[in-house]
């Protein structure tokens, strides 16, 4: 099932017993924030905050709190498995006959269902704001020492050349008409914007799928909205901006239109996704143009803070979704997985080994294709469970000569909020080669052969420690 807009997913959410109403007013100043994060932290349901003691709109969060509320997004598909539509249409092969000129027709024409299309009458164009005001808003302080209130789970759209990016970026409001862009330097819409673009819109609540897809770093020159397209399973529908030249969702919630007016003023300090505060820095300013809503609209919200919370489960979202397309750029990966405690700095892939150096090869690559990410790059065999951490420890415990296997890459691009570097922006990487190793990589030696008893002799222990079991667990009910 494809959810049309946000609403449909809140009612299938209600309907579960996974969504919560909580018509009690909290303030947007930290104890909203404080809310959600228990909320997350032991596992809760989504929270519809009907008001808040700001009189803002409401607010709803902890949407993808928990990894089934992510797969129920997606109507039940395991996230790799959606996306892997998009290595089919990377692999339609140009014609080279009339048959062949027929088919690649038809192919097209199904892959045509997950472009973006655009509509006119959009619900989130039902009420046009006569009077802009950020204030009315659920913008949140979270933490004690952020200066004012941030806007957290807008959809930043912005578009260069025909290709649409858009990303979660916080936007504090500084402001009845302005707030400050929070897009690092390695950003796709940060490049962008110092391309030249200055035309913006944030969205508010479009369908989960595109909320989701927010969160995965998508390269350029992919268009965003086609990727998304295609993890739905459908387009998604957009409207045309009325004082920006961009397409945005037309099912959304709430959208600002705005420019970049050329301004840079101090951001932050901000509590992040670390748990740590980042850096104070001068971003751009946006002016906003226009504000359109539905009648009654509700504006999600989400939190930061030391793991696991919300954005775990977005950050195993995006390692999902970008699985197949990294296969496909580098084929010897089997897996990969990024444990939620390492908020996106941990990175445990297994790979097909073939050649010596291969797991180096293969840490470069993740490191230029996601700098932000992977600041640590564990690589284990294939058949080495890499969600398992036992399995992934007991590799690098066995496997791992820290003088020849362990691999420092100095001063690399690395995010802005990780709080280890001195140098915001400039840091390293960390690679562990917890492989087998090949001859040419052991002094020309073969590896030392695991220890392995003959498959008939461990299938008659288990026959035999299956029954033993079975005493032993009577023997002691009996007693009891």
């Amino acid at each position: 099932m494809v959810f049309k807009d946000l609403r449909g997913y809140l009612g299938e959410l209600e309907g579960r017993g996974e969504l919560v109403r909580l018509s009690e007013p909290v303030s947007v100043d930290l104890e909203l924030p404080a809310l959600l994060r228990n909320m997350m932290y032991r596992g809760g349901p989504a929270l519809l905050i009907e008001r808040t003691k700001e009189g803002t709109l409401p607010a709803v969060g902890n949407l993808f709190g928990t990894w089934e509320r992510v797969l129920l997004a997606l109507g039940g598909v395991e996230p790799s498995k959606a996306s892997e539509r998009v290595i089919d249409l990377l692999n339609v092969k140009p014609p080279t006959s009339l048959i062949d000129a027929v088919k690649a027709l038809g192919e097209l024409r199904d892959a045509s269902r997950y472009f973006p299309r655009t509509i006119r009458n959009a619900p989130v164009k039902e009420v046009e704001w006569r009077e802009i005001d950020l204030g009315k808003l659920p913008a949140i302080r979270q933490w004690s020492l952020e200066p004012g209130r941030f806007l957290t789970f807008g959809v930043s759209i912005i578009r260069r050349g025909g290709i649409t990016n858009f990303g979660y970026y916080r936007l504090q409001v500084i402001g009845r008409d302005r707030f400050i862009m929070h897009w690092m330097p390695w950003r796709r819409s940060a490049q962008y914007a110092e391309e030249g673009e200055t035309e913006v819109a944030v969205v508010f609540g479009p369908d989960p799928v595109t909320m989701l897809m927010a969160g995965v770093p998508v390269p350029h020159p992919l268009d965003k909205l086609l990727l998304t397209g295609v993890v739905r399973g459908e387009g998604v529908e957009l409207v045309k901006g009325s004082t920006v030249n961009l397409n945005y969702p037309a099912n959304a919630e709430l959208v600002i239109e705005g420019r970049l007016t050329g301004e840079y003023v101090k951001e932050g300090p901000f509590g992040d996704h670390v748990g740590y505060y980042s850096i104070v820095k001068e971003y751009p300013v946006v002016k906003v143009t226009a504000i359109y809503s539905r009648e009654d609209p509700v504006i999600p919200v989400t939190v930061t803070g030391k793991p696991v919370l919300e954005d775990g489960n977005i950050i195993k979202f995006g390692i999902e979704v970008m699985k197949p397309l990294l296969r496909q750029l580098i084929p010897e990966i089997e897996d990969v997985y990024m444990p939620p405690e390492g908020v996106g700095y941990w990175t445990i892939v297994s790979i097909r080994k073939r050649y010596p150096g291969q797991a180096r090869r293969v840490m470069t690559a993740l490191w230029g294709l996601l700098p932000v990410y992977n600041k640590v790059v564990v690589v284990v065999d294939s058949g080495v469970n890499v969600r398992d951490l036992g399995e992934v420890v007991y590799a690098i415990a066995s496997n791992l000569n820290p003088q020849r296997d362990v691999v420092v890459m100095p001063d690399y691009p690395t995010e802005e909020l990780d709080p280890s570097t001195p140098t915001p922006g400039l840091g390293s990487k960390l690679g562990l080669d917890a492989t087998r190793k090949l001859p040419d990589e052991y002094e020309g030696k073969e590896y030392p052969e695991e220890a392995k008893a003959p498959r008939e002799v461990e299938e008659a222990a288990e026959k035999l420690v299956n029954a033993i079991l079975s005493r032993y667990r009577n023997a002691k009910a009996n007693k009891a």
